[in-house]
């Protein structure tokens, strides 16, 4: 059905007098608003918030999709998921519209696809079911030439989403969603691409690519790919973003794929409520001659984390039930704090090699040219301070001379 021509023949799609002006393939147009009446729209599946929710739904439907539904169903069970994501966002949005009309309009396809307006939408939706009405909402409607192409979609909704109406308040687990799915799964979009249309650099969108292949590899250490929900409910995207940087600090492949699966195994026990904090403390440790030792006690909770976590897919309340064992989280916990403590101790067993370097190197720029151009008075200072040096040196080197 095209909303443009079938849409206005039935009078289910009513032209206003406002328009908007949307940039398509490069070029800003101008679109008359319409209103349409609900019941002639469905959500986009693609839409980044909406794929994760529907990554549980088709985890406890035995991998069915509610797109094959019809489409009052299909949409009554995204709308629960919008709803569900920020109900007390929906509440205030849904209050205002009730009080004051839909004053932005949305984009949809001229087949009744909502490319942008999904809260909207929703609340529009849950007011007219509770007035026992039907309800109208507010949207430029484009060319139905665009309806068959998934990446001018997409690219049509970023545009919208992260450039001409400011970004969006997505979780940050909805956002590396999408960049998996269009830029690594799917292969929709060009990193170049998704930087142009989110206004961002090639050098940030590396980094949400790293954090979104860390992300589907914490999904697959829990026997749950693709579950974004779970990376949702766990709250994982602060230690994600920790990850790149603890990793570089490792000197080999294999060190590299351990430290990994220990972080998992971390994010898994959450030794501490902060997580993001705790995980940020393997920084510490990685890459210093302690770390050998802490590789050891990690191992041994590892294992007992692994036996815990069973067979098969790991699921939220499982985990819940994990962070619940107090002997097996105290094992990670614990392993933290005597690595930690080690790399103090190693430091301070250190300093005074690194502070006798440090008064090296800051004497080595004093140059003779340099004392030429200093007059009788500072002379003597300086001649004072030296000697003040030299008798504080001999006396170390005397302590050392007992000791060695």
């Amino acid at each position: 059905m095209s909303l443009l021509k079938d849409g206005i023949d039935s009078g289910t799609v009513v032209s206003t007098d406002q328009a908007v002006k949307h940039t398509i393939d490069g070029v800003t147009q101008t679109f008359r608003v319409y209103r349409i009446r609900t019941d002639q729209l469905y959500f986009n599946n693609h839409n980044d918030r909406i794929a994760t929710w529907l990554s549980q739904y088709r985890a406890e439907h035995d991998g069915r999709d509610p797109i094959d539904l019809p489409r009052d169903e299909y949409n009554a069970i995204i709308q629960k998921f919008i709803v569900d994501s920020n109900p007390e966002k929906i509440r205030g949005t849904q209050k205002n519209i009730a009080a004051f009309g839909q004053r932005t309009p949305g984009v949809v396809l001229d087949d009744g696809l909502v490319i942008d307006g999904n809260r909207r939408l929703t609340c529009i939706l849950r007011i007219a079911e509770q007035n026992h009405e039907i309800g109208w909402f507010e949207a430029a409607i484009l060319p139905d030439s665009i309806s068959c192409e998934p990446k001018r979609i997409k690219l049509l909704e970023l545009s919208i989403q992260h450039g001409e109406e400011g970004k969006l308040d997505y979780d940050p687990i909805e956002r590396l969603v999408g960049v998996y799915n269009d830029i690594i799964k799917d292969g929709l979009l060009t990193k170049a691409e998704y930087a142009k249309y989110t206004g961002t650099t090639e050098n940030e969108v590396q980094k949400l690519i790293d954090q979104a292949e860390y992300m589907e590899a914490f999904l697959d250490f829990c026997g749950a790919p693709e579950q974004y929900h779970l990376a949702r409910e766990l709250a994982i995207a602060g230690p994600l973003v920790e990850i790149n940087s603890i990793l570089n600090k490792t000197k080999s492949e294999g060190e590299r794929q351990q430290v990994r699966d220990y972080i998992f195994a971390n994010i898994i026990a959450q030794p501490e409520g902060d997580i993001t904090r705790f995980i940020r403390k393997f920084k510490k440790v990685v890459g210093t001659p302690q770390a050998a030792d802490f590789y050891g006690e990690e191992q041994t909770a590892y294992q007992r984390l692994i036996a815990a976590m069973g067979e098969g897919q790991v699921t939220a309340a499982r985990i819940r039930a994990i962070r619940s064992e107090d002997k097996l989280v105290s094992g990670f916990r614990n392993a933290m704090e005597k690595a930690n403590q080690k790399v103090r101790l190693g430091k301070m067993a250190n300093a005074p090699i690194a502070k006798s370097k440090e008064a090296l190197a800051s004497l080595n720029q004093i140059m003779p040219s340099m004392l030429q151009r200093m007059d009788w008075n500072d002379l003597e200072d300086l001649r004072n301070t030296l000697e003040a040096v030299e008798r504080c040196t001999m006396r170390l080197i005397d302590e050392v001379d007992s000791l060695a």
